[in-house]
């Protein structure tokens, strides 16, 4: 797996996620900050192709993870240039596609999109 941390902009922190999908497929991931509780940001995928919660963290999500889970931890948002459900979407989407991760302290998602997220710092 390949893998490049895309969301920088997001300040280092434990992050619960909220997730808001509408009938029209526009999806919204909401983050709250545990440590630092004016940590608050929410990532814009607009309409995507697919999404999935996956367990808690990278740690139950073996078969995505190789080597390179000292430094894959450090990602809040990171995009899979190279995994298994990207490789096999691959096969039968022949448009251009983004598959991301989003990563929390009490579940991650996986997000199949034709454009990159939005990220935006809410204010208080």
């Amino acid at each position: 797996m390949n893998w490049i941390n895309v969301g920088n902009k997001i300040e280092r922190d434990w992050y619960e996620l909220r997730c808001k999908l509408d009938k029209g497929t526009h999806l919204k991931i909401y983050l709250d900050g545990l440590m630092n509780q004016d940590n608050h940001f929410y990532i814009d995928f607009g309409d995507v192709l697919f999404c999935k919660a996956i367990d808690e963290s990278w740690d139950l999500n073996p078969s995505e993870i190789l080597d390179n889970m000292e430094f894959i931890a450090k990602g809040v948002l990171v995009e899979l240039t190279h995994s298994q459900l990207r490789d096999k979407l691959q096969q039968v989407y022949f448009k251009n596609f983004h598959h991301y991760q989003v990563i929390g302290i009490n579940f991650g998602i996986d997000v199949i999109s034709e454009k990159f997220p939005l990220i935006f710092k809410l204010e208080k």
